[in-house]
């Protein structure tokens, strides 16, 4: 048992050398390139493209602000254990953009539901302006809420965690709640009626109907939309599934906490949890591009758009330059 246990350190050990390294490096690449696409004019007016900005934006910073130190105490001393203000500023940071990261896919989802809907009140959540309010209010409001979660952290022991068994069990609950439980229920309820609206949707497109009412319904299905719809439901689908098993974990450490465990079976627990809450929690912030470039073809576009502005503007520097160097040969001879 011991040897497994140790086995298992190990195993961490070259998942976040190797794996977590790979998948900053890559996720860092994704993340920017994806923030400078719906950057461009032609994408940033719509609502969806909108929370998928602000999700990519806050996926970079949770991927940096996450793993980077992680991989930094592998080599060095682990500064959150070491600077209390660190320990707290880290987790603050973390913490208020995870969770404005998860409540921005819900607004996603929110969104492709609203834009498929017949009902002009439901429609009108689709709106830029809309939006704008919408990731405003959410900002605020998480990096107000988890002020008291930062300011109740200590270093205890080598560890930078809630140590008060009180604040502990409030923030568990709060957690799995505000983490593991609402967003993936959002998620799946506004996907069951995305769906039956598209079902909706194919049903009413004869060509008998209104022409009026055609119009509208082939907009609601054109290739962009279909594309976004593909694009935001495969990554939610990834991220169910991805932090469903932390959020079983939870469940399981809240009615196992007051069980007497051997030292064995703590270990265990710590490497279940390092799997769910931090490898694959921040795998989920490193794979988004790679799920928009699979699924969408408008993204993949809008992306080959961005590389060619990208090279034309690297080219003309390089010409602007060669042209400066040859006046200043022609004026020395």
């Amino acid at each position: 048992m011991t040897t497994s246990v140790s086995d298992l350190s190990f195993i961490q050990q070259i998942l976040t050398r190797y794996g977590m390294s790979t998948y900053v490096a890559f996720g860092n690449f994704g993340n920017l390139l994806t923030i400078a696409t719906f950057c461009q004019r032609e994408q940033r007016k719509n609502p969806c493209l909108l929370y998928l900005l602000m999700m990519t934006i806050c996926n970079l910073i949770c991927l940096d602000v996450g793993i980077i130190p992680t991989i930094y105490s592998l080599y060095h001393v682990d500064i959150s254990t070491q600077s209390i203000i660190y320990c707290k500023l880290q987790f603050y940071i973390r913490h208020a953009f995870f969770q404005m990261m998860r409540t921005f896919k819900v607004f996603a989802c929110m969104d492709r539901y609203a834009i498929s809907s017949t009902n002009v009140h439901i429609r009108s959540l689709n709106t830029y302006k809309m939006a704008i309010y919408l990731i405003i209010t959410t900002a605020l409001f998480w990096l107000l809420a988890v002020i008291f979660f930062s300011y109740v952290r200590t270093i205890l022991n080598g560890s930078c965690n809630i140590q008060n068994g009180t604040y502990l069990m409030i923030y568990t609950i709060y957690y799995m709640l505000s983490a593991g439980l609402f967003p993936p229920l959002l998620i799946v309820f506004f996907n069951t009626l995305l769906i039956r609206n598209l079902k909706g949707l194919r049903s009413r497109i004869q060509p008998i109907r209104d022409n009026a009412e055609n119009k509208q319904s082939n907009n609601m299905l054109k290739k962009r939309d279909r594309d976004l719809m593909k694009m935001v439901s495969v990554e939610v689908m990834i991220y169910v599934v991805s932090t469903m098993p932390f959020s079983i974990y939870l469940i399981y450490k809240m009615i196992t906490d007051s069980f007497t465990k051997s030292r064995e079976q703590q270990q265990i627990e710590s490497f279940i949890n390092y799997i769910t809450q931090s490898f694959l929690m921040y795998l989920n912030t490193a794979m988004p591009f790679y799920i928009y470039i699979l699924t969408s073809s408008s993204f993949r576009q809008a992306c080959k758009r961005v590389l060619f502005k990208f090279y034309a503007l690297i080219m003309r520097k390089q010409l602007r330059n060669l042209h400066n160097s040859d006046q200043t040969m022609t004026i020395q001879n």
